[in-house]
């Protein structure tokens, strides 16, 4: 068992940097997403440089006017860098860099100084910047600044402050689905085709149906806004609470996205597990048990129950992770300040935040892929017959 978990876990990183070279030439190849700010452009290009990622080159006034680009216009130095001045500029760096993308600053904001200097970034090659990318993950844990989010603060800060609100929500919300949908599954099984049975088919279908932004919509307007039952005010928050929030407020502000995110688990976990405990109570193994003297609930749970439940612990494990990535939608209806809805911040827009998103990505196939050797390890401890990684004889 160990070691068929170590060979795994070896694969784990494979294909984890796998993804994550892929993403980084992917993201790369698309147009740069700088701050437009002058003063937040110029700390992203000089963290650019820092990294590793850009070429940094100081034009002095003499430079401009000695005949490399300008000649006799006393003028130019003292304005803003024009259009037309651009491209005269940059033309001397794509004549040999024709794949460089290039960008200028001053190190002055003084237009007025006259001995401020120019100065040229350019990117260096993809493959340059990616060895370079990793050799800055690997030794420094450095996965860049964010870009749009929180500009020029470390992309692996954004996402840390926010990823404990994305695991409560969801571990709470697991914690809830399972119990409830075992029991209303084993419940519908024992009572197949009552009323009761048919009553909860139906309510269940509905919730599967119902998209989880739907949902939370109904239910923020039901308990969030309207006064139901005649109350002076709402039953629960509409929104997040900050934290700085009253204990209480902070508590009942779970409620609703705990409950629009378990609704659908609990529906398909019911239906998973009566139909899987349904076939179980037929088999002989179940019938032979009973003429020894068990009692149908004895039977159940002894034997049923845990054949019942090999085909789905290892979704039960890995459906945590897909709370994780499906949270994003909740988030941002409700304004869990999570990790879901930092990733779609830093997705959206003509500037994507290329780095948080390199770190969210890195983030969740991690634990995607960590969850995964669990979900594989968890046949054995329900059923002992099974045994992972065993050379077959």
């Amino acid at each position: 068992m160990l070691r068929y978990f170590f060979q795994r876990l070896m694969w784990v990183f494979i294909v984890l940097v796998a993804v994550l070279t892929t993403t980084y030439v992917l993201y790369k190849i698309q147009p740069s997403s700088p701050p437009t700010r002058p003063a937040e452009k110029a700390t992203w290009l000089k963290s650019q440089v820092g990294l590793g990622f850009m070429e940094e080159e100081i034009l002095t006034r003499g430079e401009i006017y000695e005949g490399k680009f300008f000649k006799n216009d006393e003028n130019i130095f003292g304005q803003k860098i024009t259009r037309e001045m651009q491209e005269a500029i940059y033309a001397n760096y794509k004549y040999y860099k024709i794949d460089y993308t290039i960008w200028s600053d001053y190190d002055s904001p003084s237009v007025t100084n006259m001995n401020r200097r120019l100065l040229i970034y350019r990117e260096i090659p993809i493959m340059v910047q990616y060895g370079k990318w990793v050799k800055n993950v690997v030794t420094k844990f450095d996965w860049g600044p964010s870009t749009n989010i929180s500009i020029n603060e470390k992309a692996t800060t954004v996402l840390n402050r926010s990823f404990p609100y994305t695991i409560g929500v969801n571990l709470i919300t697991t914690l809830i689905e399972i119990p409830l949908g075992l029991f209303f599954g084993i419940l519908c099984a024992i009572k197949k085709d009552s009323i009761f049975d048919n009553i909860i088919n139906v309510v269940f279908m509905v919730f599967i149906s119902l998209p989880g932004f739907v949902v939370i919509m109904l239910l923020m307007k039901w308990f969030g806004s309207d006064h139901l039952f005649g109350l002076s005010h709402p039953l629960l928050p509409y929104q997040w609470q900050s934290s700085d929030a009253p204990t209480k407020q902070k508590i009942l502000a779970y409620f609703i996205p705990v409950i629009s995110l378990s609704l659908g688990g609990i529906a398909g976990l019911t239906r998973s597990v009566r139909a899987e405990l349904s076939e179980g109570l037929t088999q002989d193994y179940v019938l032979l048990a009973r003429t020894k003297g068990l009692s149908k609930q004895q039977a159940i749970n002894r034997h049923a129950l845990r054949i019942a439940l090999t085909p789905l612990l290892p979704g039960l494990i890995f459906s945590f992770a897909a709370l994780l990535g499906g949270a994003g939608i909740t988030e941002q209806v409700y304004g869990i300040p999570g990790a879901g809805r930092v990733f779609l911040q830093a997705i959206q827009g003509s500037q994507p935040d290329y780095n948080v998103l390199m770190y969210d990505t890195a983030l969740f196939s991690f634990l995607g892929l960590f969850l995964g050797i669990l979900m594989d390890m968890s046949y054995s401890i329900i059923d002992p017959r099974i045994r992972m990684g065993a050379k077959n004889e």
